[in-house]
């Protein structure tokens, strides 16, 4: 990023880097101003029966206060840095905008889920490949006898990067022994919380003669196995690629419905390359190949989530642009390698066959 633009990112967040250290200087003073104040409290409310029990409400009030400030200033720091920042990197930024739901479960890469959001939308292109991205999350609705609940599932980033060149069919790449999809558990997981009800079932079944208990051992037998037959009859869409280099087996598993196309595209320089990018980034990969375009989805927290401890200074500015695309000039590094193979790949193909 130019020194120009972030010098004049700098001036123009000045009013906002003043406002940040005033509130930080109020709500360190609040934050210690509460125990004394709740010392103070104690006294009066002592004597008011019943509705002592406001004592714990009233005494945090300064520490409420302050952390509602402190949210206020973070989510008005989050919209005024992100945009220009965006801007003068080149990319478009959108806050409350992710990618919609039926975009991102295009990709193939996400298990179906009761509840999906998404934001901070980012557009643009890098390395000559245009993209969109956006930060999501996934949810599963979670019952109680009082109430239903959702509980996150997956946290992640999710690329859609479109190709210049032609991919040799539709291939998918997911972390070795997890979910084939993000948000799904792995079979082993399955299998592990499924085996004392399996076993269970078989030591009824086995060991009685009642009838009674023999059904209930198979029932145990196929309540444990319903599971994970639900989750292998979803992996039906192609067949493992088997690949060579035992270092990129050990981080990723392959599926494609066309062996001879994905061995085509995954040459061992690609799979070097992917397994550079896997440890690069140090998070779980999940990917997905086909004609003219490439997914990538990229587990972890919220990429965009400025720090009110940090000063609005260049050095500042110039940390969160790199960590905030990081993982897209990653991606973009990749996919220029990629294409790059490819089309040496290509030529070599036509030159020997050109030969007599």
């Amino acid at each position: 990023m130019e020194q120009k633009a972030l010098q004049e990112l700098e001036k123009k967040l000045a009013p906002l880097e003043a406002r940040r250290k005033r509130e930080l200087l109020l709500a360190g003073g609040l934050f210690l101003l509460t125990p004394l104040w709740a010392y103070l409290l104690t006294p009066p409310l002592a004597h008011l029966g019943p509705l002592g029990v406001l004592w714990p409400i009233l005494s945090a009030l300064p520490a409420v206060y302050a952390s509602l400030r402190l949210w206020r200033l973070r989510a008005e720091l989050k919209e005024a840095l992100l945009e220009p920042l965006a801007e003068a990197l080149g990319y478009r930024y959108t806050p409350y905008l992710g990618l919609p739901q039926e975009v991102a479960y295009a990709s193939g890469l996400l298990a179906p889920a009761d509840r999906y959001e998404g934001e901070d939308l980012l557009e643009g292109e890098v390395r000559g490949f245009p993209f969109r991205s956006g930060d999501l999350a996934l949810y599963r609705r979670v019952r109680t006898r009082n109430s239903t609940d959702y509980r996150r599932v997956f946290s992640g980033t999710l690329y859609r990067f479109a190709l210049p060149f032609s991919i040799p069919g539709p291939v998918r790449l997911f972390p070795q022994g997890g979910g084939e999809r993000a948000g799904e558990a792995s079979p082993l997981a399955v299998l592990i919380l499924s085996l004392p009800f399996l076993l269970f079932g078989l030591f009824a079944l086995l060991s009685f003669q009642d009838a009674a208990a023999k059904a209930v051992g198979g029932f145990f037998i196929l309540a444990s196995s319903l599971p994970l037959l639900a989750l292998l009859a979803g992996r039906r869409r192609g067949e493992r690629v088997a690949l060579e280099s035992p270092a990129f087996e050990a981080l990723f598993e392959v599926r494609g419905e066309d062996q001879v196309g994905a061995r085509r595209l995954l040459t061992p320089r690609v799979q070097e390359a992917l397994t550079g990018l896997r440890r690069r980034l140090g998070k779980p990969l999940w990917l997905s190949f086909r004609e003219g375009e490439a997914w990538l989805l990229v587990g972890g927290g919220d990429r965009f989530e400025p720090s009110l401890l940090q000063p609005l200074n260049r050095g500042t500015l110039q940390a969160y642009a790199y960590r905030w695309t990081r993982e897209l000039g990653e991606a973009g590094r990749f996919l220029e390698a990629l294409g790059l193979e490819l089309e040496a790949r290509k030529r070599g193909l036509l030159e020997e066959g050109k030969r007599p």
